[in-house]
């Protein structure tokens, strides 16, 4: 079986499970990691990881924080003899492509969103990125925004390949039991690009002119103690709870218990935007009503008045009537999760994904 060689620096982040699903499903093609600091989801695969002392260790460590090739890196492409070398995240791929040029395995590069939103304004990117864009072998945009962004960056579009992210459909059930119609949640990193500060106070508006709402946030991050210092600000401290982060398991379950997810998502001051988050498709998976921006490639999922609801960045009023015409029951909502749904089981299965992206290693090796 031929091999691919997914790298990225930190295998993996909890939250990059939309890379696990991927390296997890492989179908005709075997797979390796390799990485500068092992975290999670390792469990059952081959994950070669630098080392953390020593001679070796520093001159290589030296090498990555100069954006240079690690000479462990070669060591381990000649090791394992992939293939194909998969990287994941724009940053990561540069790392790889002067190995990729010289010991053979074509590079693919994966986009996520930060790496095609804010890293080309940081020095030096725009020209690796030139590097990168001619003499990657394929670019891999997970929507169609990311398409145009990557264009916009000087790649090649015979190069770039759309696949969508993939969910696990068949183990995300979708509950059409009774959930809370008062209760909403928000999950993911608390972080500036989530827009959570606009999703708290478009709650906040409603709680404070009478309704009897309850806010649950998942996560954890660096706007922690804002996020917090708002909610007394606001008062509405005893209807809006911080959770921290939590395993995916109990994120799926508390969807039974929330009749709604908010995903404002803004673009960050630093220029920082979002790619499509998983959160948002899960939640259509399970049935849970989104209510989210108009932001990056989220409206190629939710559809206003179809799939879910959308709002303008930042605009705290119109997330506030987006709830108040749910919980009002002003749209036929079953209508509308039964469409959503049927979206993600369309366009963001796994097979697909796991499919779509062996036919590009497929026919990068075939010379196509």
């Amino acid at each position: 079986m031929r091999k691919v060689l997914h790298y990225k620096t930190n295998y993996l982040n909890k939250s990059e499970t939309f890379i696990d699903r991927l390296v997890r499903n492989h179908h005709d093609f075997e797979p390796v990691a390799m990485c500068c600091q092992k975290r999670a989801f390792t469990d059952g695969l081959t994950v070669h990881e630098l080392p953390n002392a020593g001679l070796e260790s520093l001159i290589n460590r030296s090498a990555f924080h100069l954006n240079l090739s690690l000479p462990w890196f070669r060591k381990i492409v000649h090791q394992e003899k992939p293939d194909l070398i998969h990287a994941h995240f724009g940053y990561d791929s540069f790392k790889l492509l002067s190995i990729s040029r010289k010991a053979g395995p074509p590079l693919i590069t994966s986009f996520y969103g930060s790496d095609v939103s804010r890293l080309p304004t940081e020095w030096g990117w725009k020209a690796r990125y030139r590097r990168l864009a001619e003499h990657g072998a394929a670019f891999i945009a997970a929507s169609d925004f990311m398409k145009k962004q990557l264009i916009q960056l000087g790649f090649p579009e015979k190069k770039i390949h759309i696949v969508r992210f993939g969910l696990n459909t068949d183990e995300l059930n979708f509950f059409d039991g009774n959930r809370n119609p008062k209760s909403i949640m928000m999950t993911g990193r608390l972080v500036e690009k989530k827009g959570f500060e606009y999703g708290i106070r478009a709650v906040s508006k409603l709680i404070n002119n009478g309704w009897p709402l309850n806010l649950d946030i998942y996560g954890d991050g660096p706007l922690l103690k804002m996020l917090r210092n708002l909610v007394i600000q606001l008062e509405t401290k005893d209807a809006i709870r911080f959770h921290g982060f939590q395993p995916i398991e109990t994120i799926m379950q508390a969807h039974h218990m929330h009749a709604l997810l908010l995903a404002p998502s803004i673009t960050a001051t630093d220029g920082d935007m979002e790619g499509l988050p998983n959160t948002i498709l899960e939640a259509m998976a399970k049935g849970t009503t989104v209510i989210a921006s108009r932001h990056a490639a989220i409206p190629e999922a939710v559809v206003h008045g179809k799939t879910g609801f959308l709002a303008d960045e930042k605009d705290v009023d119109a997330i506030a009537e987006n709830i108040a015409s749910v919980l009002e029951s002003k749209t036929d909502l079953h209508k509308i999760r039964i469409q959503a749904r049927r979206m993600i089981e369309k366009n963001y299965d796994v097979r697909k994904m796991v499919s779509s992206v062996e036919d590009i290693y497929t026919q990068i090796l075939s010379g196509g």
